[in-house]
């Protein structure tokens, strides 16, 4: 991006200029590939800055007379830091490394593609940071008012903030490290309304506000259980006249207890929130018709819904459910069910850890018990099983069963189904690509560097879990093999991509090839087993 003039005035502090070899011992920030001879500045003893610190090459503190000289490549102080301005680095791809071996104490901090590191605490008003080439790590706590960034910090010690962190992520409150999740705020409950446009908060514009010394936090904040709570206080004046209700995006993990005073209560939409679980008290809005609890994550439903009973339209889309209540069975007017992909993307954070996470195997029978029922539909979820009995509606014009585990249908029970068996091979390959991937077998998950010991309990429980998917319903396994072999490839490149942690993929891999022989023993010659075997083995060095 094009740089912005930097407001930092040259300053009289008293640098050293050293090399990058006389500095390399003391700098421990991540990907410093820099040459010997480059130049450093270095402040020896607590500094104090009484203006903005710039950290973009050849600008304020970094300008050189000599515009051809290579560029200062960062600012190392041997001390506390002390910012009376703005910490501040426009550029997002780069700039000069900030290193204090202290703490680091500063007005805001507002930075892009600039490695900070600091080896005691930090503490700050307003910390953005743009993009996702830059890096920040803090050997101590971490305390500012707010905090908004594109990617995640490495902070050792605790972090006390109201954290926004991604491009479209809801606000949490932060205290001693602790995030409280379930009061989460709306980005427009913090932030002022210039930086908030659809939910998502500009950190570009949130730099340049910073950078010219204005605010970009409300004065007090609102969390969204607030601003619901401020909602129906006037509503609450006559619950009754209230049919409809939209609670969507509202970041939710449990639902107002408000909402159960709306008795008359028609349509409720609760999509896209984190709701895991629903209270029983959802049986008291009898009057609804259409329920809406797409994209939550819920793992299942209350005994209650079959109280619903004048409900007629209910979406469970995109959730982690693997079970249905006989109590279903209830909800007499039930007209439409949507049961596509569950579970959804984020199961294991849905249901907490691989070792915890419950599939939908076997068809849920109550379905064929509604008595009014039109539209069913599965798609992406991984049934195995189809219904043992007819479905007892004689309205049913739909009934879907795509993408699944089915490999075997009986023309005359399930007539009044679609199935497409010849995708089932496919499908279960499919969630190797899902969940054997990098992103969910990290370092992180397995390795706890503090005590440099290893713990496989949750990928070998991914393992087992794929296991069970694939067997036997991808046989002859070459679409499975060729998966997790590319999916060991790209686990093998995120685990080891500098060369120096080759450790990590043996001891991984290593873990993985061992556990094949418990895991396998329920298969015994199985060629799946046997394929893996070899594909691990060769990762284990």
């Amino acid at each position: 991006m094009k740089k912005k003039p930097s407001r930092t005035p040259v300053s009289d502090l008293p640098f050293e200029i050293l090399t990058w070899a006389q500095v390399r011992d003391e700098v421990q920030a991540p990907d410093s590939r820099n040459d010997d001879e480059d130049r450093v500045l270095v402040l020896t003893g607590n500094v104090v800055m009484p203006h903005d610190l710039g950290l973009d090459f050849r600008q304020g503190i970094f300008a050189q007379d000599d515009e051809d000289a290579p560029p200062f490549v960062g600012l190392i102080v041997r001390g506390d830091l002390n910012v009376e301005g703005c910490v501040l680095n426009w550029e997002n791809d780069f700039g000069p490394l900030l290193h204090v071996h202290g703490n680091l104490v500063a007005k805001s901090i507002a930075i892009g593609g600039t490695r900070l590191h600091v080896t005691g605490d930090v503490t700050t008003g307003d910390l953005v940071a743009v993009y996702n080439h830059g890096s920040v790590f803090v050997g101590g706590n971490l305390k500012a008012r707010t905090l908004a960034s594109h990617y995640a910090f490495r902070v050792t010690g605790a972090v006390d903030a109201h954290r926004y962190q991604g491009q479209d992520s809801k606000v949490f409150a932060v205290a001693g490290g602790v995030e409280d999740a379930a009061n989460a705020y709306e980005a427009k409950g913090v932030f002022i309304p210039a930086l908030v446009q659809d939910g998502r908060v500009s950190l570009e514009k949130a730099r340049a506000l910073l950078a010219a010394g204005k605010p970009i936090a409300r004065d007090a904040f609102t969390s969204i259980r607030e601003a619901f709570r401020q909602l129906v206080a006037k509503k609450l004046t006559e619950p009754d006249k209230v049919k409809s209700l939209t609670l969507e995006d509202k970041g939710l993990t449990s639902l107002p207890e408000e909402l159960f005073l709306f008795r008359k209560l028609e349509k409720l939409n609760l999509r896209r929130n984190n709701l895991r679980t629903l209270p029983e008290e959802l049986g008291q809005l009898t009057e609804l018709r259409e329920l809406d609890l797409r994209l939550n994550g819920l793992l299942e439903l209350p005994e209650s819904i079959g109280e619903l009973k004048k409900l007629r339209v209910l979406d469970l889309e995109a959730n982690c459910l693997w079970r249905l209540p006989e109590s279903l069975a209830g909800c007499v007017e039930l007209r439409r069910v949507n049961l596509i992909n569950n579970p959804y993307a984020y199961v294991r954070r849905a249901f907490g850890s691989w070792r915890q996470v419950k599939l939908m195997f076997d068809f849920p029978e109550v379905l064929t018990r509604l008595p009014k029922l039109e539209v069913l539909t599965f798609e992406g979820t991984p049934l195995r099983t189809l219904p043992t009995r007819r479905f007892d509606s004689t309205t049913l014009s739909k009934a879907t069963v795509l993408r699944s585990l089915v490999t075997h249908v009986d023309p005359e029970l399930h007539a009044q189904l679609q199935v497409d068996v010849e995708r089932s091979r496919e499908k279960a390959a499919a969630f190797i690509g899902y969940w054997f991937r990098p992103e969910t077998v990290g370092q992180e998950s397995f390795y706890d560097a503090k005590t440099d010991r290893y713990d496989f309990t949750d990928v070998l429980a991914l393992l087992a879990l794929l296991l069970r998917i694939n067997i036997p319903t991808a046989a002859p396994y070459e679409e499975a093999l060729e998966k997790f072999r590319a999916q060991s490839q790209a686990i093998v490149w995120s685990l080891d991509r500098n060369g120096d942690k080759p450790r990590h993929v043996h001891a991984l891999f290593g873990a993985l090839r061992d556990a094949l022989g418990p895991l396998g023993e329920p298969y015994p010659g199985n060629a799946l087993i046997v394929g893996l075997r070899d594909v691990f083995a060769a990762r284990a060095g």
